[in-house]
C-alpha cells in the first residue's frame, strides 16, 4: 500500500500500546503511563516545551495506521511527540504523574498560544509502518538507517553556524594540519580532549588562546599529542578510564601539568614569566645532524625509497619529512606518534572470522610502535605494513556494499589472490567502493601506481638481502596517509 500525507485531529490518534520502548500496555492511559516511565518525565516535559516553542519538525511526519475496529488511528512512529502534544492540550488527563511534573506541564501548557488541534501524518498500513520504525530506530545499519552525529560532528555544525570554536575543535583541526592529518581522537575521545585541554590552567600553561588561532602552533600540537598519549597510558596502567582518572578540574591540573612540564623541559627553554619559547637554534642543529645521518643512509636505497615515498603533493607536505628526520632511533626527541602507534583497532574482535586477521596485524603493529622496533627489525616492519594494507582492504570489503548495489565489495575480489590485483580492482571501481572523497584521495595518492608505491614492499619481502628500505622511510610511511587510510578501512 502506498501511503499518503493527511492532516488528522489529535483526538483521533491513540498511542501504540506495543511500543518497543515499554512493556505492552492495556488501554490508552496505561500506554501513556508506561511511555512516560520508560522515557522519563523530565525528558517528556522537555519535548513538550520544545514543541510549544518550535512546533513539530517539518521533515518527520508521524506515521499512523487506521484501524476500523476502533475507528481511530494508531501512531506507530512518533509516540513521544503525540504524547507530548496530548500533555500540552490536557495536562489533567495525566493524573498518574507526580504533582511537581503535572505543575510543570500545566505551566508549559498555559504558555501555548495556539493549541495544536491537527497534525500532519503519513497514513499507511502496518507492514510499512513496521518497516519505517525499524529503519529509524535500528541505528546506522551500514548506511541504511539514521546516523547520529558524534561529538566532533556536532561541534563542526555549531562552528559552521556561529563560528564559535571550542578548544577541542581547534586542537583537532590543528593537530591534523601540523601532524599530517593525524587523528587525535584515536588517542582519546573528543569530549575528553575538551575536558582536559579546555581546563583554564592547562590552556594557560600550554599557551592556547581561543581568540588567537596562531597560538595553536605545530610544537604545541605535538605537545598535546604527546601529553594525550601519556594520559591514556597512565589510565591504562591504573586500570581505570581516562574520564574517571581525570574527572575534576583539580585532578586534571594535578596530573596533567607535570606531564606538560616534562615535555617542555625536553623541547624548550624557560622564560622569566614561566612561559616558554622554542629553542630554535638548538633544534635546528639537531635536525641538521640527523638529516646528514639520514641522507647517508638513504643513498644506498635511493631508488627504492623514492618510489615508496613519492606521494601526491596535493595531500602531503615536505614538512612531515623534517619532523620524522628529527626522530632518532633511540626516540630521544619526542615528536609525532611513532610508526603505527595511532592505529585504532580496539573495536575489532580477535575471535571473529572476518576480523581476526586484521586484529592480529594491528596488535603487532602497535607493539612494534610502542617498542620502537622498526630500526632493529626493518624486514619484519615491511611484512607488517604490507599485511596491514591487504588485511584492512579485505576487512573493509567484507563490511561495505558497492555503491548503489546490495552486494558486498568482497564478492568482486574474493577470488583474487594477489594484493596488486585487489588494488587494481579498487582503483577501477574506487568511487563505488569508497564514498568518502578525502579517503579516495588518500587511496589514490598511496596506490594509484602499484609498481612504484607498493611493490618496493614486495621486493623486501621476496628479496630482503637485495632490497631493504631504511628506517626513516618505513617510519614516515604511516604519516603520509597510510595510517589514516587504514584506520578508515577498519573503522566500525
Amino acid at each position: 500500500m502506498a501511503g499518503e500525507l493527511r492532516r488528522i485531529n489529535i483526538k483521533e490518534i491513540v498511542n501504540y500500546n506495543e511500543n518497543p520502548r515499554h512493556a505492552i500496555a492495556m488501554g490508552e492511559k496505561d500506554t501513556l503511563k508506561k511511555l512516560f516511565e520508560s522515557v522519563g518525565n523530565q525528558y517528556m516535559l522537555n519535548l513538550a516545551e520544545d514543541i510549544k516553542n518550535y512546533g513539530l519538525l517539518g521533515n518527520q511526519q508521524l506515521v499512523v495506521v487506521y484501524f476500523d475496529e476502533i475507528k481511530k488511528y494508531i501512531v506507530y512512529e512518533g509516540n513521544r511527540r503525540v504524547a507530548a502534544i496530548k500533555l500540552l492540550i490536557n495536562p489533567t488527563y495525566f493524573d498518574f504523574l507526580d504533582k511537581a511534573t503535572r505543575d510543570k506541564a500545566e505551566k508549559i501548557s498555559n504558555q501555548l498560544i495556539n493549541p495544536i488541534q491537527e497534525v500532519l501524518c503519513y497514513v499507511t498500513d502496518e507492514k510499512e509502518a513496521f518497516f519505517i520504525m525499524e529503519r529509524l530506530h535500528s541505528g546506522e545499519d551500514k548506511g541504511r538507517g539514521v546516523k547520529a552525529w558524534n561529538a566532533r560532528e556536532k561541534e563542526a555544525f555549531k562552528v559552521r553556524q556561529s563560528d564559535q570554536k571550542s578548544v577541542a575543535y581547534l586542537i583537532d583541526y590543528y593537530v591534523k594540519k601540523h601532524c599530517d592529518n593525524f587523528d587525535i581522537t584515536s588517542i582519546m575521545p573528543y569530549t575528553t580532549i575538551q575536558r582536559i585541554f579546555g581546563n583554564k590552567e592547562i590552556k594557560e600553561n600550554i599557551g592556547l588562546d581561543l581568540a588567537d588561532e596562531n597560538t595553536f602552533t605545530e610544537h604545541k600540537m605535538k605537545l598535546i599529542v604527546n601529553v594525550a598519549r601519556e594520559i591514556e597510558e597512565s589510565a591504562k596502567n591504573e586500570g581505570v578510564s581516562v574520564t574517571r582518572l581525570f574527572n575534576r578540574a583539580r585532578q586534571i591540573e594535578d596530573k596533567v601539568l607535570p606531564l606538560i612540564e616534562d615535555y617542555i623541559n625536553d623541547r624548550i627553554t624557560q622564560t622569566q614569566d614561566g612561559k616558554y619559547e622554542q629553542a630554535e637554534e638548538q633544534e635546528r642543529k639537531q635536525t641538521e645532524t640527523v638529516k646528514e645521518e639520514g641522507n647517508k643512509k638513504e643513498i644506498s636505497n635511493e631508488q627504492n625509497s623514492e618510489k615508496l615515498v613519492n606521494t601526491s603533493d596535493e595531500i602531503y607536505t615536505n614538512s612531515v619529512k623534517n619532523d620524522i628526520l628529527q626522530q632518532t632511533s633511540a626516540g630521544s626527541i619526542k615528536n609525532l606518534p611513532y610508526f603505527f602507534l595511532g592505529i585504532n583497532y580496539s573495536h575489532l574482535n580477535p575471535n571473529d572470522v572476518d576480523t581476526h586477521g586484521i586484529a592480529e596485524v594491528c596488535s603487532e603493529l602497535r607493539y612494534f610502535s610502542e617498542k620502537k622496533l622498526v630500526d632493529k627489525l626493518p624486514i619484519a616492519a615491511v611484512f607488517l605494513i604490507r599485511s596491514a594494507i591487504e588485511q584492512a582492504i579485505i576487512y573493509y570489503s567484507k563490511k561495505h556494499c558497492i555503491q548503489g548495489q546490495n552486494k558486498l565489495i568482497w564478492e568482486n575480489i574474493r577470488s583474487i589472490s594477489k594484493l596488486s590485483k585487489i588494488i587494481e580492482n579498487y582503483n577501477r571501481n574506487l568511487p563505488n567502493y569508497i564514498t568518502n572523497t578525502e579517503m579516495r584521495k588518500y587511496f589514490t595518492a598511496l596506490f594509484d601506481d602499484y609498481e612504484k608505491k607498493v611493490d618496493p614492499l614486495n621486493w623486501v619481502v621476496h628479496r630482503p638481502a637485495e632490497f631493504q628500505l631504511d628506517t626513516i622511510t618505513l617510519v614516515e610511511l604511516p604519516k603520509r596517509g597510510l595510517l589514516t587510510l587504514v584506520n578508515y578501512l577498519i573503522a566500525e
